[in-house]
């Protein structure tokens, strides 16, 4: 959405594009109020000279007073702008997450290709050429990689590698072990010692220190993207695996005043709610009381 804000504010943006800002605009108050922030961080990159009417009609729906800058200077300036306007834009998204979210980040690169950053996860590239695309990952991530035949994409763990062509899943490289869930495509995970099978739409692999080979199954956890979408489902979950996810999507820390309310069961959607608001849905359901304040949350209560 950042590209996509930054041409309509610039006046680059396609019907379908423009379409699509004021879609997503009308979507939510949170959305709108992000609208506004980018507006004003874009007016903000903006000279004294007036840009162009169709530009500033766009921003404020009214007509410009003043000076006109001349047409090569406000094209530089346009594109100059959309530029600091995409890294505003990355810096308003972050802002505006709750404080008790779990942040991810979101990088395109060169070939097209997008890749969201769980946390404080990073990649290095260590190959962007004509014959190949590697890059290394620590922690976790999920891919949607632009197809090209004669280009592979090999992303390279601690103990293991992903190679495809195109496709998109999620790399979970934490504590030694990796984990690969495939949204769309076929994925090819090879084991440090050559071992290697072939992952497609809906499956997983593992390769853990504790196993010789690579463990292959049907993904059956209805929450391996939750952290990015902030969408979560809970089916007869234990309250042990409900605080495992609940820590992963929003990055505080929950426990339980009683130890045996791990115990208890839940079932429940949230969608794209806030930490505070998820916490507060769990404990109603249960009839129970909580605290919550600076990234903790502690439930208390016998539960069930």
């Amino acid at each position: 959405m950042e590209e996509v804000l930054a041409k309509y504010f610039s006046g680059e943006a396609s019907k379908d594009e423009i379409s699509s800002v004021e879609s997503w605009r009308c979507e939510s108050k949170n959305n709108a109020n992000t609208f506004l922030d980018v507006k004003n961080a874009w007016l903000a990159t903006q000279p004294k000279e007036t840009p162009p009417e169709h530009v500033l009609g766009k921003i404020l729906d009214e007509k410009p007073k003043g000076k006109q800058a001349s047409f090569m200077m406000s094209t530089w300036i346009r594109y100059a702008s959309a530029a600091v306007l995409i890294l505003a834009i990355s810096l308003l998204f972050i802002l505006n997450q709750d404080s008790g979210q779990s942040i991810y980040t979101s990088q395109k690169l060169d070939d097209g290709s997008v890749v969201a950053l769980h946390g404080d996860s990073g990649i290095e590239i260590l190959k962007f050429n004509d014959s190949i695309r590697e890059i290394r990952i620590i922690g976790k991530a999920y891919f949607d990689i632009e197809r090209d035949e004669k280009r592979p994409f090999v992303i390279h763990t601690e103990n293991a590698k992903v190679q495809v062509l195109g496709t998109s899943f999620v790399v979970d490289a934490y504590k030694g072990n990796t984990e690969v869930c495939v949204e769309t495509g076929l994925v090819e995970l090879v084991k440090s010692d050559g071992v290697a099978v072939k992952l497609e739409m809906g499956e997983m692999g593992l390769v853990s220190t504790n196993n010789k080979g690579i463990i292959k199954r049907n993904n059956n956890d209805l929450n391996y993207l939750a952290w990015k979408t902030k969408v979560i489902t809970f089916n007869e979950s234990s309250m042990s695996e409900v605080k495992e996810v609940i820590e992963d999507v929003y990055g505080i820390e929950m426990n339980f005043e009683n130890p045996l309310f791990q115990n208890c069961k839940l079932t429940a959607k949230f969608n794209k709610k806030k930490a505070k608001d998820a916490i507060e849905i769990i404990a109603r359901t249960f009839g129970i009381e909580y605290d919550y304040s600076n990234g903790k949350a502690v439930l208390k209560g016998k539960g069930c």
